[in-house]
Order: C-alpha cells, then structure tokens, then sequence
C-alpha cells in the first residue's frame, strides 16, 4: 500500500506533526507499505528530495511564496489556533475572516491542491492523508482524485469553543472520508457540531523515544544525590509553570526543578514579548521563594539532550491549566518514569491515578505539592509507577500501536479487498 502524506511541515523541520509522521513512515516501511510527503517549502529547500529515504515535494515546486500570502496565511491559521486554545478572540473575526488572511489561506491551499494532483499522478497512491487544520480546505477540490482522503485534526477540539466556530470547521471536516481525533472528548464535541459518527475516529497520539548519548545531569551541573522533576513545556501561561514553581517552594528534601522548552507554537500566539515578561516573571517567583539553587530554566534544548532529561530524571511533571493532548507526559512513561499531570485536556488519558502517577486539578499548588512530595518520599511506590508507566507506554502510546490504528483505518476506507494486502 502507498499512502501520501500532507501538511504543513515535514523532516527536516522539527514539530509535532513533522516527528508524527515520520514516526509513522518508518514503522509503516519496516510493514512493507511506501510513503511519500507533500509539505510547504522552506528557505533553501529543493522542490524535491529524498529524507530517510522517503520521496518529499515540496510546495510551491517553482520559487516561494509571494511575502503577504504567506503572512495572510499565517495570520488566519494563528487566529485557529488562538480559538481552538481558547484564546479570547471574537467572534466576529470569523464573521470578517477574509480580513484575517482567510483568502490568503484559500489560496496557499489552492497550491497544495495543485501540487497533490501531479504528485498523485507520479505516486499512485491508494490513501491520501491530509494532516492538520492549516490544510484543512482541501477535501472538496481532492475528491475527483478518487482515493480515500483522511483527515487528522492535530490540535484540541472542545466545546468550550464559540459552536459557530466548530461548526465552520465541521463543514470542510465532512467533506473528507474520515476525520481522527486524539482524544474521546475531541470526538465527542466534533459529534455534537454536526460530524456524522460513521466517518469520526479516535486514534491518541503516539511517539518514538531514542536512546540518548549525551548526559542531562552532567550538561547542567545536577548531582546524582539530586531528585530531578522536569516540565517540558513552552512558556505560556497556560502550561501553568508558575503552579509548579509555588509548589516547588512547599517541597522537602533535595530536588532540582527543570523547565524545559521556551519556544511558542506560533509568534502570534504567545509574542517574544509576552514571553519574555512570562519568564521574567517565573525567575522572581523562583528568587522570592528562596528555591535559587533548586529551580532553572534549560530553555529549547537538542532532542537528544531531551532524551537525556527524561531517562534521567525521578519524574515529570505537566502542570498545565489548558492542555492538547500533553506529549511530555506520554514521553515520560515511554523512559519508565511517575508522572504527574493535571486533569485536562489529554493528561487524563495517560495517567492512571495510583497506578502510574497522580492527576490533580489545575491551579493548585498544594495538590500538585502534595503528589510530588508522595513520589519523592516513597521509593518503592515510584519504581512501581515508573514500570506501570513504561507498560502503558507500550500498550497505548508506542508507534506500534499508534501504526495499527492507522491500517485498521485505512483497511476500512479501502475495504474488506485489502485487508490482505495491507496486513
């Protein structure tokens, strides 16, 4: 089987959907099945190349995109992003969306269709999966092609957001074979603005972890005899960092506290400045509550050193007030680590409460405290979380389940003629 992937981005542009698709592409190769990539060109990228030895082209194949249609665009997916974060964003701006970039946003897509087309007509491929909203338009202009097109809906999908703005998104979503969400609440609300239930599906997240062959503890000066907590997040005021640094001051023992991540998903969603005020901030809190010497910000580190800091640390904590899904702590359990979570979002889906970790609720310290403290006081109760971690990790959140899900999906949308080929 031959399935071509769209989005925005692919390898070597790093990013959640860049890492989940390759992810994807080599269990599925490792299976037999052939993938091939469409995704936007960068500076200095080719129209076409080979990475890991997948087949990538890149949009538009001639030159780059005229300066205000890329800004438009990007000023129109910003402003999805800030509604699907409930962000406070009025409603009107989806009423006058063609002031926001929405016709640039048209436009960049009218691209991706273009280029899908000659790509489809060279690749052949059984299965076209168009991945996340930036491309979300292209299921009505595809359809002639012939060929299951899926869709996957990246980012949180609640009914907190303002219904017209679901339901505007629900009508380009119904144009597509199927949809996939990570969550069973995603699901649910998605439902509830008017998806039909026999072309919805729930597939959670999934994610590789290396073996890593540099050392966290050594690159930052943190001694064995230290108990390592580590939060990767960005800065943003809603992954609640500042919940952690209050809770950290009720903490006993030797500890090192590490905020790992100072990036934003977008410059619009969270501006350098806002960031730069957030982790100001973050650094008085760290001085007034005396915790100097136990808590530091890391910043953006490689992905190998990453690696390092979830092997090496005792557990990892996401303490956020509003939550996607909650990568770090999937990320975690896959190292065999306690992990300790909020409940929202996608946090609930992988902790376990007592089992692998604890869930507490957002903005409250003293809980958050006390489920630390707990792990921290009692070792043979976070080895055992720790293990139970790593087997829910492979159960639930490992590529090989992540790609089972996938074939069973496309073995649907192909029907039961290709359920030979395809396992």
């Amino acid at each position: 089987m031959k399935i071509l992937y769209v989005s925005q981005s692919f390898f070597p542009s790093t990013g959640g959907v860049s890492y989940y698709l390759i992810w994807l592409g080599r269990k599925l190769r490792r299976l037999g099945h052939e993938s091939a990539f469409v995704n936007l060109k960068a500076t200095g990228r080719p129209p076409e190349e080979v990475v890991e030895g997948f087949k990538v082209y890149r949009v538009p194949q001639e030159g780059l995109m005229e300066k205000d249609v890329v800004q438009g665009y990007t000023r129109f997916k910003e402003l999805v992003l800030k509604v699907f974060h409930n962000r406070d964003v009025p409603l009107d701006r989806l009423y006058n969306k063609h002031l926001y970039g929405f016709n640039e946003y048209l436009k960049v897509n009218r691209l991706f269709e273009e280029r899908i087309r000659e790509v489809a007509d060279i690749e052949g491929p059984d299965i076209i999966h168009v991945h996340d909203f930036q491309l979300l338009p292209l299921g009505t202009p595809l359809k002639d092609l012939g060929v299951p097109i899926p869709f996957t809906w990246h980012i949180p999908f609640t009914e907190e957001v303002h219904e017209n703005w679901r339901h505007f998104i629900v009508k380009y979503l119904n144009e597509y074979s199927n949809s996939v969400f990570s969550t069973k609440p995603y699901v649910n609300a998605a439902l509830k603005s008017g998806l039909p239930w026999n072309r919805v599906t729930c597939i959670p997240p999934f994610m590789d972890v290396e073996e890593p062959r540099v050392s966290f503890r050594r690159k930052f000066g943190i001694g064995d005899g230290d108990r390592l907590i580590v939060c990767v997040a960005r800065l943003d005021r809603l992954k609640g960092q500042s919940v952690l640094v209050k809770a950290a001051s009720k903490l006993r023992g030797r500890f090192k506290l590490v905020f790992i991540g100072n990036g934003s998903f977008s410059k619009e969603i969270l501006k350098v400045r806002e960031k730069e005020e957030y982790h100001k901030e973050l650094q008085e809190m760290v001085m007034a509550g005396g915790l100097e010497g136990e808590v530091f910000f890391a910043g953006a580190i490689e992905r190998e050193m990453l690696m390092a800091a979830y092997k090496e640390c005792d557990m990892v904590v996401l303490p956020s007030i509003h939550e996607g899904f909650g990568l770090a702590i999937a990320e975690g359990m896959a190292f065999g680590k306690p992990v300790v979570g909020t409940a929202v979002g996608g946090i609930p889906t992988q902790i376990w409460p007592g089992v692998n970790g604890f869930l507490v609720p957002p903005n409250d310290p003293e809980s958050l405290a006390n489920a630390i403290e707990y792990i921290l006081s009692n070792d043979e109760a976070a080895k055992r979380m720790g293990e139970n971690s790593r087997r829910i990790y492979q159960e639930s959140f490992s590529t090989d389940r992540g790609v089972r899900d996938h074939l069973r999906l496309y073995e649907s949308l192909l029907g039961k003629g290709a359920k030979e080929a395809i396992t």
